[in-house]
């Protein structure tokens, strides 16, 4: 599609061709087609930076999991009493984030391995 647009420049107006190219290819292809593909790309992203995808948000839920074990432990020391659904919460930050880590990096390592494979 061409059309015109107009730019100021210097006092001076200049027209210039605009123009729009459009990838018909993606229109023609179907929604459920194209939905995975994009999940399929997004699972290649994944699989090559684990650690971004799987480490760094583990070890964000395990130290989550690992502080409030600390404030728990002083509550207790102090006072005797433990609350159970703070405990629950964190247990099961800290189980969930202790499994992402180590997913993360056993996943980075066998990507690692499979890139020196192709090399």
């Amino acid at each position: 599609m061409n059309s015109s647009g107009i730019y100021w420049s210097g006092g001076y107006v200049t027209f210039k061709n605009i123009i729009q190219f459009y990838n018909v290819n993606d229109l023609t292809i179907s929604p459920f087609k194209r939905n995975l593909t994009i999940r399929f790309n997004n699972y290649l992203k994944m699989e090559f930076n684990s650690l971004y995808w799987f480490t760094l948000p583990g070890f964000v839920l395990c130290s989550g999991g690992l502080y409030i074990g600390l404030g728990l432990l002083r509550t207790f020391y102090l006072d005797g009493s433990l609350a159970f659904k703070p405990t629950v919460l964190m247990v099961i930050l800290t189980v969930i984030g202790a499994g992402m880590t180590f997913t993360g990096i056993l996943l980075h390592s066998i990507s690692g391995l499979l890139q020196h494979l192709r090399e």
